[in-house]
């Protein structure tokens, strides 16, 4: 007999915020520093990941994605064992998918932030989704320090 899926309820993130689940919680610092590359997909991003370069990072290099030059990505990716991709809007839905099959290619780690920022991020999240391990939509920048610091960019 197959198992049913159960839907995910609107109360599992407050019940994630628990004393109880807490328990779970992994606190410490990550024990292997990354080689990481932070992709914005698009104008909006690209302010995003100016404003995260100016902040203390170990091995992390910050790029604004350029579909024009073909090349570009080969060489981003030579060293990288992270990727994180950031769109605010769906214009770069078709460069995160060419991002997305590389890494994959290359057994790199991926991660995606959309930033919804009042837009319809459909084709941003569908172009992510089958790319990121890791795939969170979110109006809060504070989340892409979050999630950079955790897997120790």
């Amino acid at each position: 007999m197959a198992a049913t899926r159960q839907p995910t309820l609107l109360q599992s993130c407050a019940w994630a915020a628990t004393a109880k689940e807490l328990a779970y919680r992994i606190d410490a610092p990550p024990k292997h520093v990354r080689t990481s590359r932070v992709i914005a997909l698009d104008q909006g991003a690209a302010a995003v990941v100016a404003e995260l370069a100016t902040m203390p990072w170990h091995d992390t290099k910050f790029l604004v994605a350029d579909a024009a030059e073909p090349d570009w990505l080969a060489d981003e990716l030579r060293d990288a064992d992270f990727v994180m991709m950031i769109a605010t809007a769906n214009d770069g839905a078709a460069t995160a998918s060419t991002i997305g099959r590389e890494c994959a290619r290359r057994g790199i780690t991926t991660a995606g932030i959309v930033l919804g920022l009042g837009f319809d991020s459909d084709e941003a999240v569908a172009a992510l989704r089958p790319h990121a391990r890791v795939l969170l939509v979110t109006r809060d920048r504070r989340d892409v320090v979050e999630v950079l610091s955790e897997v120790g960019a």
